[in-house]
């Protein structure tokens, strides 16, 4: 009996010791995946904040266009051209506008996400040290 109970120990030893590696390889694992969306979410508000930019300039561009085609017109009339090139202009900004909002929804649920891995990781620290401080009882 005293060699099974012997045996027994060693192996829930050995289970614990594992279990701490491999909480510390989850741990680094976890600030990699974290580190790895922080740097996503950098980037994507970079190019968000390029096409509201994009978006801005040229909404004003073609305010500024429209304004001259039609004060170069005689009784506002226009050419096909100029007709073609308004009407896309708008279609233009509308798809400016939806990409724009698109993007700034995708910070929004990346960032929801970052937030929900950070909190999981500091729960994953939090149950290590749990175990630590019941293993030295």
């Amino acid at each position: 009996m005293a060699k099974e109970n012997d045996l027994k120990e060693e192996l829930l030893k050995q289970m614990d010791k594992d279990s701490v590696e491999a909480a510390d390889v989850s741990v680094n694992s976890a600030r990699k995946i974290i580190e790895k969306h922080k740097a996503q979410l950098r980037r994507l508000k970079w190019i968000t904040a390029i096409s509201w930019l994009v978006t801005i300039l040229y909404f004003v561009a073609m305010h500024i266009l429209k304004d001259i085609l039609f004060d170069g017109n005689i009784g506002n009339f226009l050419t096909e051209d100029e007709f073609w090139l308004i009407s896309h202009s708008d279609t233009g900004l509308k798809v400016l506008i939806v990409i724009a909002a698109l993007l700034t929804y995708l910070i929004y649920s990346k960032s929801r996400t970052l937030t929900i891995l950070q909190v999981c990781a500091r729960l994953a620290n939090i149950e290590e040290h749990l175990k630590k401080i019941s293993q030295d009882k």
